[in-house]
Formats: structure tokens, sequence, C-alpha cells
């Protein structure tokens, strides 16, 4: 569902977008239309007050004088006294709405029409319409886009809101807080979704609203909704709603007004008028009668109303100047009525005064924002994808001229580092050689190619580690002809695991099935066995004709001191998690970075191999933290590894280990986003990743984290609610199996947009922790992107796991 709605909302928001900008714009402009023409037209809004003010019969006498044939409809007069009157003549048959002219009201001079209400005017038809005519008829296409655009805006409020719910609901930081410390697409992202949060309410009522003039049916239906009724059309009344800014009504008198043989005489009417008002009105429009039997209305507008539109109204006899009836405006109850006699004020924001009429320009001019942070963010995914498919060309079509190509795949950086030694060797032996990632080879090259090695690792239960997965994807399954082609292959794997080197072995079968002649039986390497590197290393030298090659040697173990362990997980149901601390003998010594590796000689057996733990600190912590579950041997023993970390070394006593840099985990090169996902004691390399970026102050992190229980197993639930509560963790969610809450790649599932919307920003994914743990999160992550999708982000460093 969340996938869905993202995809439609960014394609509204590239087709609707446009036209929300343009309606968002133009709407802003119209907020304060009355008091921006009145700015910029103090000559003809102002005059100069000269003794009496000429009554309202003798200021239209004199605008007859000058305009021969104009019939005054009405006269709208403000109780300032330097305020000039405004005239409305009837219009001509066939319009609705008639000439607006301001009069001085003590000389009787024209002073014309006020500045800018043309410019107004032609606003106002492209907010409505967007200038578009109505064709024959009475269709008007530009209403329906704006229409259509109304709705999207209700999709893009809602979807919107839907799409960006943080888990922590009550945490006003997630929804109000804009960082302006981040750059680029995370910068527009966060204007974006936090604006738009800010103005939901009100773009809400702006759409909804807006489609009453859209569509009949909405009308009627939104009628019949909040009165019971449907519409009543009603017949514009004098004056109309619009008031004296120029801002169109209902229409006033129009060409319903009778033809006199002479004007009729509104001042005894006025008279009353203002003794009854005691100049308490803002302005007050004076209606002239169609007949001398009609009376003479004055619609006027209180101090203390809302907005222009709340009119109250008294009924003058013309002939006497008797007060017929005086209806002070009053809102018509229920609220649905109320709701319904107001659309407009709601609209515009003046059902709540100024203030409402200050928040609804905001949010109007707000509104081409989302239009070009929509517009920024679509063509920087659009670049990203253009980027990864030019980088991936850019590997896939690098050719060379070396006698051998010695290519990698690999997880933990040990076969890469492997195939570095190996093309020395031959180099100094006299060959060209040339060193490549798997994923640099494609149909072309391996169909050109004379001799190639190949150093493979096997990940995981017998998978082809993740820079080699396209390889496996695109090639394996592929017939060649690889008649051309010597090869040999070396295989890196665990022989504890029943798919030893399978991937290797898979590789070796697939070249000898397309042709390929091998140089040499494979050879296969045990959890870093030098004697089976060295046996690699010999033959090698055999074939470039070195003879002496110093025997491969891993790095020498050194000395560290075990501080401290502690148990994590006290009564969990799973076995014990220790936090074991080590420091080095030799202060200063020590190097490492996030996501590299601690190997260790237990020294309880010396025969068996060296254990590999993801380091969770940083050397400025001034201690290499490890995490270590306690593991059980079938006869209830404990682990090897495990048992003398946790309970046969002394603290303070001596353990040897060695830092293996583990380039494939290590941080982005860039401060993107980062989604860290992880279980059990998974949880030690993310945490060095966090401490990194805590101390980089590198903002958007979302951690997903699964053990068994909330009550016992939470690791570090001390640091990871202080980075929560901080801002640092963006999005922190976890799972806990025992407590029904399912597993890590579960939340995955069920926030796939967030997940995309993540991926869209750049944020790259580290997952750490079990193989099961990993097997499972890749295929969710199949799901929801594709396998070309992930594959894209491997080879864009953008997805790399360090599973065990």
């Amino acid at each position: 569902m969340r996938n869905v709605l993202f995809q439609i909302h960014w394609f509204l928001g590239i087709t609707a977008g446009v036209v929300l900008a343009v309606v968002g714009l133009t709407g802003g402009l119209m907020s304060f239309e009355r008091q921006i023409m009145d700015a910029i037209s103090p000559s003809i809004v102002r005059v100069e007050v000269r003794g009496e003010r000429l009554t309202p019969d003798a200021i239209a006498e004199r605008f007859r004088a000058q305009r021969d044939g104009a019939r005054v409809e009405q006269i709208t007069l403000w109780p300032e006294a330097d305020r000039s009157a405004l005239i409305r003549v009837a219009p001509p048959p066939g319009e609705r709405r008639g000439e607006a002219v301001y009069i001085n009201p003590y000389s009787g001079e024209l002073l014309g029409k006020i500045n800018g209400e043309q410019f107004f005017r032609t606003v106002r038809s492209l907010h409505r319409w967007l200038l578009i005519p109505s064709e024959e008829g009475g269709i008007n296409i530009g209403r329906q886009i704006t229409g259509f655009s109304a709705f999207a805006l209700v999709f893009f409020a809602l979807s919107g809101l839907y799409l960006r719910w943080p888990r922590r609901a009550l945490n006003w930081r997630n929804w109000f807080r804009i960082d302006f410390s981040l750059k680029g697409r995370n910068f527009y992202w966060a204007l974006h979704s936090v604006i738009g949060t800010w103005m939901i309410l009100m773009y809400l009522l702006m759409a909804l609203t807006g489609l009453t003039w859209s569509y009949s049916w909405f009308k009627n239906g939104a009628s019949i909704a909040l009165t019971g009724e449907p519409v009543q059309e009603r017949r514009g009344g004098p004056g109309g709603p619009g008031g004296p800014g120029g801002r169109e009504g209902r229409g006033g008198m129009g060409n319903m007004q009778q033809e006199h043989s002479a004007p009729i005489s509104v001042d005894l009417a006025w008279a009353t008028f203002a003794t009854e008002a005691a100049n308490n009105f803002k302005f007050a429009s004076i209606s002239f009668p169609r007949s001398e039997k009609d009376p003479v209305m004055i619609n006027y507008v209180t101090p203390d109303a809302t907005n222009d539109r709340q009119r109250s109204s008294m009924t003058i006899n013309a002939a006497s100047g008797e007060l017929i009836s005086d209806q002070p405006y009053k809102p018509l109850e229920p609220l649905g009525k109320r709701i319904m006699q107001g659309i407009y004020e709601l609209h515009t924001g003046e059902w709540f005064g100024t203030p409402g009429l200050i928040i609804n320009m905001t949010a109007s001019l707000l509104m081409p924002l989302f239009t070009i942070t929509g517009f920024l963010l679509y063509f920087d995914r659009r670049k990203k994808k253009r980027k990864s498919k030019t980088a991936a060309a850019g590997i896939s079509n690098a050719h060379t001229d070396a006698d051998y190509w010695v290519v990698y795949a690999s997880q933990t950086g040990t076969a890469e580092q492997l195939a570095w030694n190996t093309a020395t060797i031959l180099q100094s032996g006299g060959i060209k050689a040339s060193v490549k990632n798997i994923a640099a080879l494609d149909k072309s090259t391996l169909e050109s190619a004379k001799k190639m090695l190949f150093l493979v690792s096997t990940f995981g239960e017998g998978e082809a580690p993740d820079s080699a997965r396209g390889f496996a994807r695109k090639l394996l399954k592929s017939s060649l002809g690889l008649s051309q082609l010597q090869f040999a292959v070396l295989g890196l794997g665990d022989k504890r695991y029943s798919d030893y080197c399978a991937f290797a072995e898979q590789v070796e079968n697939w070249l000898q099935a397309s042709g390929a002649k091998p140089l040499f039986a494979r050879i296969n390497v045990d959890n870093g066995n030098e004697q089976a590197i060295n046996a690699w290393q010999k033959t090698i030298a055999d074939i470039s004709g070195v003879a002496n090659v110093p025997a491969f040697a891993a790095p020498e173990y050194e000395e560290w001191r075990l501080q401290k362990r502690q148990l994590i997980n006290e009564g969990s149901l799973g076995t014990g998690i220790y936090c074991v601390s080590l420091q080095p003998q030799k202060p200063g010594t020590a190097h490492w970075q996030a996501g590299d590796i601690l190997e260790i000689k237990p020294q309880n057996n010396p025969a068996l191999p060296h254990r590999e733990y993801s380091i969770a600190s940083l050397a400025t912590d001034g201690r290499l933290d490890l995490v270590v579950r306690q593991t059980f041997a079938e006869n209830g023993e404990l682990g090897l590894g495990s048992g003398w970390l946790t309970a046969t070394a002394e603290e303070n006593g001596v353990v040897l280990a060695r830092i293996r840099s583990n380039p494939s985990f290590h941080a982005p090169l860039t401060n993107c986003p980062m989604i860290l996902i992880g279980a059990g004691t998974g949880i030690a390399g993310l945490r060095a990743h966090l401490h990194e970026r805590y101390i980089k102050d590198v903002q958007q992190n979302w951690l997903i984290f699964g053990e068994r229980q909330r009550s016992k197993d939470r690791l570090f639930a001390s640091e990871l609610d202080a980075w929560q509560q901080s801002g640092f963790l963006t999005e922190l969610d976890e799972v806990y199996s025992r407590d029904g809450d399912g597993y890590v790649q579960n939340v995955l599932r069920s926030k796939q947009q967030q997940l995309c919307e993540w991926l869209d920003r750049g944020a790259a994914i580290y997952v750490c922790g079990g193989v099961a743990m990993g097997t499972g999160v890749h295929h969710a992550l199949v799901e929801i992107l594709g396998e070309n999708d992930l594959q894209q982000l491997i080879e864009t460093h953008r997805y790399r796991r360090d599973v065990y």
C-alpha cells in the first residue's frame, strides 16, 4: 500500500504540481487584494477634507453630470472623513457587474478606478480557470483542471501524512523540526515533508472548499452532508458580498433595474441610517431602489465583523426615511449551515480574521515550494539512477591488454587482498597482470580473455559475495563459448558450513561447461588456512617463473588485556550475551575503523582456528568492545571461542588478537543517510558505525534491531534511548520475536514506502548479524526493491553486509 501511494503521490506531483503552484501563488496574491490596491492607490482612495461631505444624492448627481447615461446602482461610503466614495453603475446588457469608479465626496470630482484592478482580475481568472476561456455550452476546461488539482491536493495532504508517519508519533521533533544542517536531497526532503505537515490543515481546507466552485455535484453533496438540504441558489442582492475592494461577488442590481424618469432620492434613508448606526460601521453600501415603491437597502459591516462578508442590513422607506427593518449579521445555525454560508471565508481564511488571512496567504505562497522540491527530488532520483547505470556500464565495459586477469569476489576483503598479492607475484616474473572485481566482467570480456585467475569467497550458506551477485545472476546461468580461456580458481570459505566453497565450485563448473580449460586444480582455503594459500602462491610463482616467493603468513597476533566483561541480557530466554572490553598492551598501537573485525586466538585450545568478531567501538572510545553470545556444543559444553572469552579467560589477563580491515563494511564515502539493520550480536558492527556518525554529527540514521525479549535483550538500551531522544536516531524500530513482534525483515516489509523514501534520498543499507537474519533481510529487500535495483545498490556500495 505504501509503495502504491508513493508512486501515485509523485506521479500526481509532476502532473498537477505546476497547476497547484500557480493556484497557490495567485491565491496568496489575492489574500490581501483590497489592502494592496488601497496601498498603491493613495490618491484615489484618500482625499483632502474640504468642508461638508456631499449627500449621497448629490454625489450621484455630480457623477451623472460627468458620465452621461450612466445609471448609479450603488454608492459605498466610509465613516472616515478622508475616504473617497465608490460608485457602482448598472452593468451593460449581458454582463454581471458594472463599472466601479471612485469619486471625491466633497467636490464630486471623478477619481477613476483603483490601481491594480485589472491585474487582480487577471490573477483571479488565472486562479480559478487558468485563463482558459469557456467552450460552447458553458464547459470550462480550466475550471476542470483546477478542480482535478484540488482533488490532487487532498490526496497529497493525506498520503503525505501517511507516508511520513513516524514510529514515535508523539515526538514533536519528528513532525515539525527542520534540520538546516542537511544538504542537497536530504534538505529538499525535509522542506517538502515538514512544511507540508505544518500546512496540512490549511491545504485540506482550501482544497475541499475550492471544490465547491469546481463541481456543482460536490457543492450539493457538501450541502446535504452539512445542512441536510441541497444548495439553494440565491439571486444576487444589492451590493453583493464582494465588498468595496473590487472582489467579485454575486452581482448587484444589474440589468434588473428598471428605467426611471428621474432618480429616486436616498438622502432621507441615509440620514436615518447615520442616526441608527451612529457611525459604528466599517463601510456601508446604499442601493438605489428599482421603483418609487421599493425601499432603500443599505448593507453595512460593523467594526467587530471578522470579515467584510458578514453583512448587516437596514431597509428604509425612501420617501419618509422610516426604518422598516434592521437585520444585524447573525451566523446561521447549526454549524453546518454556517459553514455553507461561509465557504468563501473558509477558503480565503477570512473566517478566522486577519490571522487566518495571514496563515492562508503563507500556505498559498508556499505551495510552489512543494512543486519545486518535488521536482528536485524527482530529478535527483533520476540522476542517481542514470549515474548508477553509467557506473555499472563503465565497469562492465572496461578492458585491458593484460596477460592475466586476476579476478576477485570478496565479502570481507580477504580475496581482494590475495588478488593483489597474486598480481604482484605475476608482475615480478614480467607478466602483465590486472586486478578486477568480478562485477567488472561481462560476456564480451570473458569471450576475449586468454587467461584468468579467480579468487572467490563463498558467503553465508553457499552464496556468492554481494559484489558477485550480478555476475552470478547474469552470467552463470548463461552458456558462453570460452574455449580460448584458461583459468584457475582459489576458493575461500569455512568448513563449518555445509556449502564450503560452493560459489568457487559453481564458478569452476560453469567455466568448464563453457569450454574453458583449467590451468590447475581448484585450491580451497579453509578459514584463511596458511598452507592452502602458500600452495596457491607457489603455483602462481611456477607459472611466472619466480624462484623465491616468501611464504604467506597472516599478521602476527598482538597482546591485548581483557579489561572487563559484562552480561548484558541477564535473565533472557536465550543464551548469555556479553560485552567484552579489550585494551592493547601497547597503547597507541592499535588502529581500526567502524566495520573492521577482530580475530582472536583462543588460548584454551591452540589447535582450532581463530574466531572473528565485529568490533563494537571506535579507537577514540579508548577500548575495543566486542559483543559475544555464548554458544554450546551438543554435549552441553561452552563453545571454544565464546566460552573462553566470556567465562574462561581471566579479567586483566592477556588475549591474543589482531585487527583485520574489512573494507566491504566500512562507512559510506559521503555523509548519506544510513539504514542499519541487525539482530542479536549484530548490534556490534552497527554500534561502531553509530558511534562514528555521532562523533561526526552525521544525521539521518535509522536503526532496525531485533532480539528475543524486550525486557531482557534490549542491548545498549541507554545509548539507544539517548540517541533517539536527541534526534540523532531519526528512526528506531525494535522487534522482539518472543514478544510476538516478528523479525527485522518484517519491519522492512511493513515500512516499504519509508525504505524507498530513504533510498531515494541516497541512503546506504548496512546489515550485521547471523546468516539466517542476513538471508531473511536480503530476501525481503529483493521482494521490495527487485533484483535489479538491489544489485545497483550493491554495485554502488550502498548495500553492505557483515553476516556470519
